[in-house]
């Protein structure tokens, strides 16, 4: 609330290679980790995603072979829609919730035959993970 970082931030940690072995390099296994930051955060919280993950796993730090970051300045600068670096797509307010990303019978349907939004800019919004592709793919399961 006072746009400062944690000490101990929120840190979301995906482990995908444990359902597509294929994203795995021998034993080296990637992990997609991030961090909730301050709306437009100029810092660098990797050590601070780092010592939260080795706060609950111990010892992870000295298996790490790599890491590749992004801030919020560069998550906005690959993608317009990360005002700020909020990966959220929008505010989570009742209208958005209700209308994101417009209004439609089906927020999920695009128009074009065979094609879907599955994200975080459909209901029910962000923080939801994984419920907009469960929702597209059910749309599109209609569909057949």
């Amino acid at each position: 609330m006072r746009g400062e970082m944690p000490d101990q931030p929120f840190v979301l940690l995906g482990q995908q290679y444990l359902v597509d072995p294929s994203r795995s390099a021998g034993n080296a296994n990637p992990i997609y980790a991030y961090a909730h930051v301050p709306h437009g955060y100029d810092g660098d919280a990797t050590e601070a995603v780092i010592n939260q993950i080795e706060r609950f796993a111990p010892g992870f730090r000295e298996r790490i072979l790599a890491i590749a970051t992004h801030n919020p300045a560069g998550l906005e600068a690959a993608n317009a829609n990360y005002v700020g670096g909020d990966i959220s797509a929008g505010a989570n307010t009742a209208r958005q919730i209700a209308f994101r990303p417009r209004p439609a019978a089906n927020p999920y349907t695009l128009g074009v035959s065979g094609v879907y939004l599955c994200s975080s800019a459909t209901p029910p919004g962000a923080g939801v993970h994984g419920m907009g592709g469960f929702n597209a793919a059910e749309t599109a399961l209609r569909k057949l």
